[in-house]
């Protein structure tokens, strides 16, 4: 009994088995990735989109209201940070200092070194601010 043919046709037909597993695990790697890199992209338009139209009216009531209405919720912590800075800001402009600090207060036990240095001078800058406020 000749054993040749079983064990080449064994062979194609395992080489057929792992070609199909390596295509399924690439598309399936694509994915994934391809999920995770458009996980956050709605929400980061949306705010920024929300910047750019404060950044050309100046209008503090409006970008806060725009930043708390904003019905997606950011998906991963640095988007979350970036939202909630943007309220920092309104609410500096808005001349709610009182409000700012706190915000940034609760932000900079959450926050990495490099946020918090970022925080801690925002603070100064908000507290600079209200000083010049207080003596004029």
């Amino acid at each position: 009994m000749n054993i040749a043919p079983y064990v080449k046709s064994t062979i194609g037909f395992l080489g057929v088995i792992v070609g199909g597993i390596a295509v399924i695990s690439i598309v399936y790697l694509f994915t994934v990735f391809f999920v995770l890199m458009l996980r956050g992209r709605q929400f980061r338009k949306l705010n920024n989109d929300i910047v750019k139209e404060y950044q050309e009216n100046k209008n503090g009531e409006i970008f806060l209201e725009k930043l708390l209405a904003i019905d997606t919720k950011p998906k991963e912590m640095k988007d979350e940070m970036i939202w909630y800075l943007n309220i920092a800001t309104a609410f500096n402009v808005l001349g709610k200092r009182n409000e700012c600090i706190a915000l940034f207060k609760q932000l900079e036990e959450v926050a990495t070194e490099k946020e918090k240095e970022y925080i801690q001078n925002s603070i100064k800058f908000v507290q600079e601010q209200s000083e010049k406020d207080d003596t004029h």
